[in-house]
C-alpha cells in the first residue's frame, strides 16, 4: 500500500542523482556528466577534469526525479561551482530546495568542500 500524505492522496517517492559539468554556465561546452548515483562518484568526476583544458568553471549539481513523472520534469541545479557552493540558488526553486533529499545532499556537499565559500544569497 502507497504511502499517504495529510491530504489522503498517495505520496510520491523521489529520487536524486548529481550532475558535473566543465562548464556550468554552459553545460554542453567541455565534459558533462549526469545520473550520478553518490556524492563520492561525482566529487572524483569533479577532482579530475584537468584544469588546463577547462571550457568554464566547472560545477557539481543535484537532479531531483519524482516517481511517476517525465525525466523532462525534474529539477537540476549546480550547487558547487568554482569556489562557492551556492545554497541560495536552491531557494529560487522551492521544490528543489525544500525536499529532505536536496537538504541532506547539499549538507554533504558543505561537509565533503570544506575548502568553499557557502553562499546563501
Amino acid at each position: 500500500m502507497a504511502k499517504k500524505n495529510r491530504a489522503g492522496k498517495p505520496k510520491k517517492g523521489a529520487a536524486i542523482t548529481f550532475t558535473v559539468a566543465e562548464c556550468s554556465e554552459f553545460h554542453s561546452l567541455g565534459e558533462y556528466h549526469e545520473g550520478i548515483q553518490t556524492l563520492e562518484e561525482a566529487a572524483t568526476i569533479y577532482r579530475e577534469i584537468p584544469p588546463e583544458r577547462m571550457h568554464g568553471i566547472p560545477a557539481i549539481g543535484i537532479n531531483l526525479h519524482i516517481e511517476g513523472t517525465e525525466k523532462r520534469e525534474d529539477l537540476q541545479a549546480d550547487i558547487l561551482s568554482g569556489d562557492e557552493i551556492d545554497i541560495g540558488m536552491i531557494r529560487l526553486l522551492p521544490e528543489l530546495g525544500s525536499h529532505p533529499l536536496v537538504q541532506k545532499a547539499v549538507e554533504e556537499i558543505v561537509e565533503m568542500f570544506p575548502e568553499k565559500e557557502v553562499v546563501e544569497f
